[in-house]
């Protein structure tokens, strides 16, 4: 639940709240954290917030981070300070995937998966370094991806927008030990509304590369709730695998 640091409330901020592991995550976690729940969409936002335990103690941000990278520092600064808040634990499962092979890939389109995936975190990490934020910032979990360190046809540009976050964590750590504990997830094939979309065929193939199959996003918010946890006290700087055995390969 929220407390109080130097008479600011203490928040877990959750990004892609909307829908999949995010909208997970921020249901899970109500009943013993005080949220702020990002994404681009209100009106998923608000029906993620419905069903969290506690709604009354909970923050909504609005904010597209695909086309609005200019505003997002400074957007989340004002909300802190119109809500006399802080965040103590920020979760980045905001993303965007799109298969398309470099050689037809626009500008925009890289731009826009570069913006959420990526470019996302180092400007709501500069709102939270803030000294608005009173150094209440200790944990910072990242949503990274397996192909980011194993090659995937059409994967080009995401795989490199989620290998930018394991450079991030790995020089992170570093920086802003030891008040700060920073790591990243890289789940595999997981039934998600994003992954949803993908072709049947491709579908099929991943599964049978799989040796446990399709995840679930409750297999990665567990993984969260530990790192976020007492528990994994000891751990930052680590980019692990949630992927039912896909690396193995």
């Amino acid at each position: 639940m929220c407390y109080a640091v130097n008479n600011m409330k203490t928040y877990t901020l959750i990004t892609g709240a909307s829908s999949g592991m995010g909208a997970l995550c921020a249901k899970q976690l109500s009943g013993s954290h005080s949220l702020i729940i990002a994404s681009e969409n209100l009106e998923m936002l608000q029906d993620v917030l419905g069903n969290c335990s506690n709604p009354d103690s909970h923050i909504l941000w609005h904010c597209d981070f695909a086309k609005e990278r200019e505003k997002i520092t400074l957007s989340l600064t004002e909300l802190l300070k119109t809500n006399n808040a802080v965040v103590e634990q920020y979760i980045h499962f905001a993303g965007l995937c799109k298969l398309m092979p470099l050689k037809t890939s626009s500008i925009q389109n890289i731009d826009l998966m570069f913006n959420v995936n990526f470019f996302s975190i180092l400007e709501i990490m500069k709102a939270l370094l803030k000294k608005s934020n009173d150094n209440a910032l200790h944990n910072v979990i990242l949503i990274s991806a397996l192909v980011s360190q194993r090659g995937n046809v059409g994967n080009s540009i995401y795989a490199a927008s989620k290998g930018a976050i394991n450079s991030l964590v790995y020089t992170l750590a570093r920086e802003l030990s030891p008040n700060v504990r920073i790591n990243a997830l890289m789940p595999g094939a997981i039934e998600t509304p994003m992954t949803a979309k993908l072709e049947e065929d491709y579908k099929q193939e991943i599964k049978k590369d799989t040796p446990l199959g399709f995840g679930t996003p409750q297999d990665v918010v567990d993984y969260v709730e530990f790192l976020i946890s007492d528990k994994a006290k000891w751990i930052t700087g680590q980019t692990l695998f949630v992927d039912g055995g896909r690396s193995t390969k």
